[in-house]
C-alpha cells in the first residue's frame, strides 16, 4: 500500500519458494478510470522494486479495479 497513492488495496500476496529465492504475487486494487499507461507504470515500478529484494528471484503484478471477485486462480491441493 506504501508503494503508490494509486493503489487503493491489496487484494492478494502470495511468496512461494523456489530453490533459495522466492517467487512472489501481488495483486493491486487500483481506481478504473485509471489509464492503461498509469496502471501498467505503477505496476512495473512495484514489480522492480520487489524484484530488488535480496530474495525475491521474480515478482508477479497483477492490477484490478475491485476485490469482490471469486479467486482467479485455484491453489492446488496436496499430492
Amino acid at each position: 500500500m506504501t508503494h503508490s497513492p494509486a493503489i487503493t488495496a491489496i487484494d492478494t500476496v502470495r511468496a512461494y519458494t523456489s530453490g533459495p529465492r522466492l517467487l512472489v504475487e501481488v495483486d493491486v486494487v487500483m481506481d478504473p478510470e485509471a489509464s492503461l499507461r498509469a496502471t501498467h507504470d505503477v505496476a512495473e515500478e512495484l514489480q522492480i522494486k520487489l524484484e530488488s529484494l535480496p530474495h525475491v528471484e521474480r515478482a508477479y503484478v497483477h492490477v484490478d479495479y475491485e476485490i469482490t471477485h471469486k479467486p482467479e486462480h485455484s491453489l492446488k491441493k496436496e499430492l
